[in-house]
């Protein structure tokens, strides 16, 4: 819009500051609640705001979670162990180690731990029994029990025949032999069943005992004997293969058997079997499963032969790979400065610990497609290096992030499990100091032209190159201001310049083109930009031929006029406009003829001779030459000399005609006078009246041959109105002439203007406050015609006078600045056009005072910002920045003392100051700069930013280091002093030291070092080991990082003076049960430095072991019985010997023992004669089922007979009479 011819935009970006409060955001890490075991744990990161870039967070676990650009979550999964049969549950407790990205002004890990319960599920395990399907009577039944996973602990399975097999732990079989009756005359063959009653232990999560029986048959002995080999199942590498090598039944000698491999085994007299074992394969990260097969080739007994000897079949072991993970890890440079090398190391790690040197070159690529790591035969490390990315612009550079991709090679293959840690690892590309003058990261933008020369038709062009390829449009601006894109991923483009045109003058010259500007297309800042010189073409002329040729009247009587006339002619057809007059000398020596300004023709008319004679000669001509002050601008001018010839023919008659012609000033300037010249050929015989056009009157006097007249040319003014004035003759009388011949062909003068001044004045409004409208006035001292007056002015505006006016006016808006002192407005005429004037001047350069506008105080901000981040010991850099520029130089002091000045005319400036010093400490902190006062400016109103530029001063990672001393030697029962050093004074809070016999050195703040007493151990032995000791945790200090150093060793030396007494006693079960067990227990007040051997009063034996304080042997109580008879059981130390005691005090105390009785019942029965006559003797018999001891046993009965067995008797009786009744 604005009616504008060209409306231009500023691309200069405005640029607004917006400096960071420092606001936190937190990661909070959270996890599945709860999992079954060999489920997937998600762990899941939560921002408290949304990310600007990508985040990345590691976990303790070693993943890491990427929380994404614009996203506040980001997950991953975590696949718990896989589902066993174990009884194995557990709680994963998994925390944030630190967070990285984002964008964010302060990002602070929420460090509480996430846990998850990994629950078992119940997997069942089966017990399964079976057993030899079928033996010879008197043969060996082998019961194996068979679990379906390992046992983690050993299985006990109680089989229904009474017989218990073992599983141990590790193994999922265990077996158990069963004789069968031994072989015989007899036909009995039979059949045998056993299940399991009962299995316990392995650790299973639930364990089910298969209850299909095991059935054997006894099958008749013929009196074979069947030597076989059976494999006792199959094993990993790692394991020696077991066969079990078998008689069909015992013999009463041994038997040698020889197997395939040439090994023998012997099965002992009496055994129907033994245990061969081969070496094992061995453990390693190799695929090589394979199988062992072994089979009977011979078994013998010396001296003797079977009657029929039978082998069995081969057995095999197969030998299965345990699955040894090899982990492949890459690792990277962690940062490098743009251009510099990243070392990518990959490095194979067995999990188990086993060796890596039985495989091929080995090739992993990375995640870049582009990168390959050789890992070399048998080797467990590979590296590469690789150029980082250079670039050329100021600001941070992408990370390189990088991973293991796929890994290729012969023996890939060959691998059990080649696990490929695909975690990215991420370079860090800083930007190298490249400024001009370095040659770090030049950019240099260059132009050259593509030819030496042109001609002046021709368009030269020029090469604008770049010295590096760029990631975006390279936009150059040429010195006159031709724009020139150079695409991104070129080097160059081609500029084509207007061609300078061609034309028939010499004009060659020069075409130069410098650099003036290149800015990157996507406003990118370059870290080192230049220009090359300027680049420039010679211009040579086209040599283009202009030919002048003469031509003259064909025929004329005598006396007439012969017009000479010249023709200048391009041959290439190039227009003839721009050359000063040139003049023709014809080659009769005296007629010249003007070919006028910027024309390509001219004449001239001279008269033909006229004689008295009877015929006439030709008149013949040529050009001669050629002069004028533009001659020699012609490229090539060529005089056609070729000559050109004009009849003269006699008149009729005899009649001589003189002729009369007008001539007239050819120009005149208005203003000027005008001669107007009447000639005759012949002189005139009387006056000659010659009457012209404009109502003049010539009068040529007789015997004159020409006369003249002078009037006024049109009058002076200011216009452009120059014209020709045309005057003829139109009438002639006198002259006596025999035949006058009057010339129609009219004087011509061309009227020239005069440059007469019009004279433009500029005004303006004296005074206007700011923001006020100040009004221009152009006016004109004559009034305008012809077009409209335009009148350009310095501050771009333009007034336009119509035609008829003499002034206009155009309003402009005053600046409204911030400062206290406003600039004057002035302006002036830059151009003037249109009007009609011959010449315009233009006067006047108003100026206009602006002043403030009264309570509208303009607000100029001042701002500091700072470097947000910086190490100890680094620089923090303080930059203060204003909205406006200032309008004079403007001091700023800060809180820290500093002083920035920011000189008029900028808009900011900066201080540098040092950090704090790089030390041992965790003295991280935040540094807060504030904006104390201000001066100078110039500024209406200046809003200083209260807010204070906050930097972050972060730790470098010093190692301090907490060295443990101790006294070198010390008597059992003496002190041993520790001290604890420090080789930098503690801080902050006391530097607490932890040692692994459990006591604590604190070193106060200001202090490096303290001690604390130890008394060493004052033991009862003989022998004192040496004490240890060293450290086990450092806390406090307010130290960035500790070591600790020194284990020291403190030599104990006996007492010789005081040995140390050690008591030895005996306890034993205060009670037992008759019929139980007595445990007797030796005790030692101090543990025993080698094995003690006690002897006790009742014989038996009891042994403390070394290190052991205690030893216990136990034995049976007197036996139970039905009497009452408890009592007290003693038994003492008779002698103790071993044990390196100094001195040893046996008690002579001896152990009781309270044996009680337990309630046997005895049965006391009374029987009585079953039949008797009445009157007749009833014999009552009182038994007792243990003979009486201790006294008589006497039993009462109903009838009030008392009946009394004797001790060492069983019964007694007594007798009754029967009642006699009628």
């Amino acid at each position: 819009g604005g009616n504008f011819e060209q409306l231009s935009p500023n691309l200069t970006p405005a640029q607004t500051t917006i400096n960071d409060s420092v606001d936190n955001t937190t990661a909070t890490l959270t996890a599945t609640p709860s999992v079954t075991e060999g489920g997937v744990i998600t762990y899941t990161v939560t921002l408290s705001n949304p990310a600007q870039t990508p985040v990345t967070v590691t976990l303790s676990n070693g993943q890491t979670i990427t929380v994404e650009a614009g996203k506040t979550q980001g997950s991953v999964d975590f696949k718990t162990p896989a589902n066993d049969v174990y009884n194995n549950g557990s709680t994963v407790s998994v925390a944030i180690e630190n967070a990285t990205g984002g964008n964010f002004e302060q990002l602070s890990p929420n460090l509480t731990p996430a846990q998850t319960t990994i629950n078992d599920s119940v997997d069942n395990t089966t017990a399964t029994l079976t057993a030899t399907p079928s033996v010879t009577e008197g043969g060996v039944i082998t019961y194996t029990v068979t679990l379906s996973n390992p046992a983690q602990t050993p299985v006990t399975v109680t089989l229904s025949n009474g017989q218990t097999i073992t599983v141990e732990a590790g193994k999922t079989q265990g077996s158990v032999d069963f004789e069968t009756p031994a072989n015989d005359v007899y036909n009995n063959g039979s059949s045998v069943n056993v299940t399991i009653d009962s299995a316990t232990g392995g650790n299973f999560e639930q364990l089910t005992p298969d209850p299909t029986p095991a059935s054997t048959v006894i099958n008749d002995s013929i009196d074979t004997v069947t030597v076989s080999i059976v494999s006792n199942g199959n094993v990993t590498e790692d394991q020696q293969p077991s066969f079990t090598v078998k008689v069909s039944q015992a013999l009463d000698r041994p038997l040698t058997v020889t197997l395939s491999n040439g090994d023998t085994v012997t099965i002992e007299a009496g055994k129907t079997e033994v245990e061969y074992k081969t070496a094992a394969q061995g453990d390693d990260v190799i695929q090589d499963a394979s199988s062992v097969t072994l089979s009977v080739t011979d078994a013998t007994v010396p001296g003797t032969t079977f009657e029929k000897l039978a082998f069995g079949g081969p057995a095999t072991v197969e030998i299965s790979d345990t699955i040894s993970e090899v982990v492949a890890k890459l690792t990277a440079t962690e940062s490098v400065t743009e251009g510099g090398e990243i070392t990518y190391t990959i490095t194979l790690t067995s999990q188990d610990g086993l060796p890596l040197n039985n495989q091929k070159p080995l090739y992993f690529t990375l995640s870049d497609g582009k990168t390959v790591i050789e890992v070399p035969a048998n080797s467990t490390t590979g590296s590469i290096t690789v150029p980082a990315p250079d670039n050329v612009y100021m600001g941070a550079n992408p990370p390189v992030v990088n991973a293991i991709d796929s890994v290729s090679g012969e023996d890939v293959w060959k691998f059990e499990k080649l696990t490929l840690d695909k975690a990215e690892v991420t370079t860090t590309v800083t930007d190298e100091p490249g400024t001009p003058g370095t040659g770090g990261d030049l950019v240099l933008v260059s132009i050259e032209a593509d030819q030496v020369s042109v001609l002046e038709n021709q368009n030269p062009t020029f090469t604008v190159r770049v010295n590096t390829v760029l990631a975006h449009d390279l936009v150059v601006t040429l010195s006159n201001n031709a724009q020139v894109t150079i695409k991104a991923g070129q080097t160059s483009a081609q500029y084509t310049h207007t061609e300078q045109g061609d034309d028939v003058y010499q004009d060659a010259g020069t075409i130069g083109v410098g650099i003036k500007a290149a800015t990157d297309s996507a406003g990118g800042t370059f870290e080192n930009l230049q220009f090359g010189g300027d680049a420039s073409v010679k211009v040579t002329d086209t040599i283009n031929e202009v030919v002048a040729r003469l031509t003259a009247s064909d025929s004329v009587t005598e006396g007439g006029q012969i017009t000479y006339t010249v023709t200048l002619t391009s041959q290439d057809g190039l227009p003839i406009n721009n050359h000063r007059p040139l003049y023709f000398t014809l080659s009769d020596g005296k007629t010249v003829v003007e070919v006028p300004a910027n024309s390509n023709t001219g004449s001239i008319t001279v008269t033909a001779p006229n004689d008295v004679y009877v015929g006439a000669q030709p008149v013949v001509n040529a050009i001669d030459s050629v002069s004028g002050a533009d001659a020699w601008k012609f490229e090539k001018l060529t005089l056609d000399k070729a000559p050109v010839s004009t009849t003269v023919t006699d008149g009729p008659g005899s009649e001589d005609t003189t002729s009369l012609t007008l001539s007239a000033t050819p120009t005149v300037a208005e203003g000027g006078t005008i001669t107007y010249t009447a000639t005759l050929t012949n002189k005139a015989g009387t006056d000659l009246v010659i009457k012209l056009s404009n109502g003049e009157t010539i009068t040529i006097a007789a015997g004159q041959k020409e006369a003249s007249i002078i009037v006024d040319a049109p009058g002076d003014d200011v216009y452009i109105d120059a014209e020709a004035l045309s005057v003829t003759i139109t009438d002639a009388t006198g002259g006596n002439f025999e035949k006058l011949d009057v010339s129609k062909t009219p004087a011509v003068t061309e009227v020239t203007d005069t440059i007469d001044t019009t004279t433009v004045t500029l005004t303006a409004t004296p005074s206007v406050a700011e923001g006020g409208v100040v009004t221009y006035t152009a006016s004109v001292n004559h009034k305008v015609t012809g077009s409209d007056l335009v009148v350009k002015l310095a501050n771009g505006q333009s007034i336009t006078i119509p035609v008829g006016e003499s002034s206009a006016s155009v309003p402009f808006t005053a600046p409204d600045n911030a400062y206290n002192t406003n600039l004057d407005l002035t302006n002036k005429i830059t151009d003037i056009s249109g009007g009609n004037y011959e010449k315009t001047v233009a006067v006047g350069e108003p100026v206009t005072t602006v002043t403030d506008g009264p309570g509208t105080k303009d607000t100029t901000h001042l701002t500091l910002s700072a470097t947000p981040t910086v190490a100890e010991g680094g620089q923090i850099t303080y930059t203060a920045t204003l909205s406006n520029k200032a309008g004079t130089d403007m001091v700023i002091k800060l809180s820290n003392g500093e002083t920035i000045t920011i000189a008029a005319g900028s808009k900011e400036a900066s201080v540098t100051i040092d950090a704090p010093g790089d030390d041992v400490y965790v003295d991280a902190e935040v540094l807060q700069v504030k904006v104390t006062e201000t001066s100078g400016g110039d500024f209406e109103k200046l809003n200083v930013n209260s807010g204070a530029a906050v930097t972050k001063v972060t730790d470098t990672i010093d190692t301090t280091t907490v060295t443990l001393t101790a006294t070198s030697t010390v008597a059992e029962g003496g002190v041993v002093t520790y001290t604890a050093s420090v080789n930098h004074k503690v801080t902050g809070s006391d530097l607490v030291v932890k040692l692994a016999n459990g006591q604590t050195i604190t070193i106060p703040v200001g202090e490096s070092s303290a001690s604390v007493p130890f008394t060493a151990p004052n033991n009862a032995l003989n022998t004192n080991p040496d004490l240890t000791n060293k450290i086990t945790d450092i806390s406090g200090g307010n130290y960035e990082k500790t070591v600790a150093v020194g284990e020291p060793v403190t030599v104990v030396t006996d007492n010789p003076v005081t040995p140390d007494v050690t008591t030895l006693s005996l306890t034993a079960t205060d009670t037992v049960a008759e019929g139980g067990k007595i445990t007797y227990t030796a005790t030692l007040s101090n543990p025993a430095g080698t094995a003690l051997t006690v002897k006790l009063s009742n014989g038996e034996t009891i042994t403390i072991a070394a290190g052991q304080k205690e030893g216990s042997v136990t034995l049976d109580a007197p036996s139970d019985d039905v009497y009452i008879d408890a009592g007290a059981v003693q038994a003492k130390i008779d002698s103790a010997s071993g044990g390196d005691f100094e001195k040893l005090d046996v008690s002579k105390t001896p152990a009781v023992t309270q044996v009680t009785d337990t309630i046997d019942t005895t049965t006391v029965t009374l029987t009585a004669t079953p039949s008797v006559a009445e009157g007749g003797v009833v014999t009552y018999t009182a038994s007792v089922n243990h003979k009486v001891t201790g006294s008589d046993l006497v039993v009462k009965l109903a009838n009030g007979q008392t009946i009394t067995i004797p001790v060492g008797e069983s019964s007694a009786s007594v007798p009754f009479t029967a009642p006699n009744n009628v």
